[in-house]
């Protein structure tokens, strides 16, 4: 029989037909036409009337119709006939149809009625026939055993088997074709059998499985292609055996298993297609088996599994792919299994796991790609499992995970891309491999660090153009280098307050000192009390703009004293020649106002010495507080000379603190 076929012709024929032993009279001559108007196929079916089949019903035998056309059929005439109520159930003891033709002849005639009929004991066979032009309904019905519509075709698609009851055995439509047209399946109640939709097509038009309940069996999708309509599993139970929809193809209306609920069992949706039309996993529950969504494909509508519950099998996104529409795992739970994004291309639509909890298994997005938008972890709860984005490529991505509370499992971002990388208000508890390949900004503002976070790569350089350490709680150690990473002008080139960036100065200064950094210690000092002098000179004005002149001087006299002549006491070096240089300005002094007013070095022993030479010795003798007395000052020169012994006991003591704190270290 030609199970694709456009329309049929029939033909009767005054001639015996036999099958299954029992010889009808009249045998019915079905041609099935292509859309060409070319006749693909023949075949030829037994005659057979509805009352020979109400006559078998009512007399409680077998129904067997197998390779028969029946037409107009339905079980809403043998109710009429034998004044059965609607909602009576009709007992069938025994009913197959095999290769089967029902067929609609009268104009008025629009629904095959199998509703409330209770098939007793017996397998029910419908496979490879053929259903035409009318609805057909199986509400409510009752299967004491195996229910088969393999290689069915219902060429009206209109088709229901709403609250229907199956038993504990197999029930399959598999390879079966569904034309367009409503496919209901609400409230079903699977039993415990296996379920099968292999390789159905249910083409254009909604799918609906709303509160159905699927047993303990395995159930499977495998390969069923969808039409353009909805696909609705909300509410429904699939126990706790297997669930399957590997390359399933779902067409591009929307797929909504929002409330179902998985068991333990496998649920694998491995290279499935979802079409362009959204996704949701609202609420739904996985239970504890694994779940696959390996190699799928989820076109560009809204992907949601907010408020989702995953247990503590394995989660597989592994080579997914996302379209253009946002990803939401919103407040959604994952137990302690592994969550696994390795190699999956997503979108620019925004990706969301905000206020989701993670357990022990670890989260990984290791050579994952998102070609632009958002990644959000905002106030999400990680356990002790790792989590990785090494080898992400997330140039053009906007990372942001904030006010998260990391477990005690590794985190790294090895090798990774980003345009913004956010950590602000985060507690770091482990070990946090930071050595990104490229980062335009890298926030680590506010984050409480209790281990190390390490920004320093052996093999490669890290690029990253902004760093915002600005509130942060260093309670362990961040190694980075000074020079390499730039830090000194990464931070000046923030648009940041001068006491942020001093504080931020500050936080690298304290933690270089930990690490036994010594040269980058002094360099993160240096800055660190150059933009707090600013700080507080700004502050300063700003509490009191009267001692605005005098906040001035007291900032340059810190400015001079303290950083241009020995770099806050870090450069000894720079002391020394500091004291070089105020030694001979008094030099200078001493040689040159004896020739313009009254005042002299005068020797106290005789001795003959140029006014040069004098200057020099008693300049000298002066600056390192010596005062020998064999040549004493007269007149302004005794007072400079004591500005100068002040100012040569200061800078040999702020060298010899600038020499120890160098060389004791």
């Amino acid at each position: 029989m030609a199970r694709y076929f456009e329309t049929y012709k029939k033909e009767f024929i005054d001639k015996a037909i036999e099958f299954n032993g029992v010889l009808y009279p009249i045998t019915v001559k079905i041609s099935f036409i292509d859309n060409n108007g070319k006749i693909k196929e023949t075949a030829e079916y037994a005659y057979i009337s509805n009352d020979s089949i109400f006559e078998k019903v009512q007399k409680k035998e077998a129904v067997n119709i197998d390779n028969c056309y029946i037409d107009n059929f339905s079980f809403s005439n043998f109710r009429k006939k034998y004044n059965i109520d609607s909602k009576e159930y009709i007992k069938i003891y025994g009913f197959s149809a095999i290769n089967s033709f029902f067929d609609v002849t009268e104009n008025n005639f629009d629904l095959i009625d199998f509703t409330n009929i209770h098939f007793v004991d017996n397998t029910v066979d419908f496979s490879n026939s053929v259903f035409t032009k009318a609805k057909l309904s199986f509400e409510a019905s009752k299967f004491d055993n195996k229910a088969l519509f393999v290689y069915t075709t219902f060429d009206n698609g209109n088709i229901c088997f709403n609250n229907v009851k199956f038993s504990k055995d197999e029930v399959s439509f598999k390879n079966t074709i569904f034309n367009k047209g409503t496919k209901s399946f609400d409230d079903v109640d699977f039993g415990g059998g296996l379920v099968s939709f292999i390789n159905t097509e249910f083409n254009e038009g909604d799918v609906s499985f709303v509160n159905t309940n699927f047993g303990v069996g395995k159930t499977s999708f495998k390969v069923a292609r969808f039409g353009k309509g909805k696909i609705d599993f909300t509410r429904t139970n699939f126990n706790t055996g297997e669930a399957t929809f590997e390359k399933a193809q779902f067409g591009d209306g929307g797929i909504n298993f929002r409330s179902a609920q998985f068991g333990h069992g496998k649920i694998d949706f491995t290279r499935s297609n979802f079409g362009k039309g959204q996704v949701s996993f609202v609420n739904t529950i996985f239970g504890n088996g694994n779940v696959s969504f390996t190699g799928s494909n989820f076109g560009d509508g809204k992907k949601t599994f907010k408020l989702a519950e995953f247990g503590n099998g394995k989660i597989d996104f592994h080579y997914s792919k996302f379209g253009k529409g946002d990803v939401v795992f919103e407040r959604t739970i994952f137990k302690h299994g592994e969550i696994d994004f390795r190699a999956v291309e997503f979108g620019d639509g925004k990706l969301s796991f905000n206020r989701a909890t993670f357990g022990d298994g670890g989260l990984i997005f290791e050579a994952s790609e998102k070609k632009g938008g958002i990644v959000s972890f905002r106030r999400t709860i990680f356990g002790n499992g790792i989590f990785n984005f090494d080898m992400a490529n997330f140039e053009n991505v906007k990372l942001t995970i904030e006010e998260v509370n990391f477990g005690t499992g590794k985190v790294s971002f090895k090798q990774s891309k980003f345009l913004e990388l956010s950590l602000r208000a985060s507690q770091i508890n482990n070990y946090f491999d930071l050595r990104v390949d490229k980062c335009e900004k890298l926030d680590l503002s506010e984050t409480i660090v209790k281990d190390i976070i390490d920004l320093s790569p052996h093999d490669y350089d890290t690029r990253i153009s902004e760093i915002d350490l600005s509130g942060m709680r260093l309670l362990g150690r961040l190694y980075i280098h000074w020079i390499d990473s730039d830090l000194k002008n990464i931070i000046h080139s923030q648009n940041s307050s001068n006491r942020s960036k001093s504080e931020q100065f500050r936080i690298l200064k304290e933690n270089y000192f930990s690490i036994g950094e010594y040269a980058f210690e002094d360099a993160a000092y240096v800055e660190f009390k150059r933009l707090e002098a600013k700080a507080d000179l700004k502050d300063a004005i700003k509490r009191n703009k009267n001692n605005k002149y005098w906040a001035h001087i007291a900032y340059w006299l810190q400015k001079i004293l303290f950083d241009k002549m020995g770099l806050y006491a870090t450069n000894p070096v720079r002391v020394l020649i500091s004291m070089f240089f105020a030694y001979l300005f008094f030099v200078l002094l001493y040689a040159i106002l004896p020739f313009i007013m009254d005042t002299d070095i005068i020797s106290g022993t005789g001795a003959i010495l140029s006014q040069t030479e004098k200057a020099f010795y008693h300049s000298g003798i002066t600056f390192l507080t010596i005062g020998y007395g064999d040549f004493y000052p007269h007149g302004i020169i005794r007072w400079l000379s004591n500005v100068e012994g002040f100012i040569g006991l200061f800078m040999m003591s702020y060298f010899t603190v600038a020499f120890v704190r160098k060389i004791l270290r």
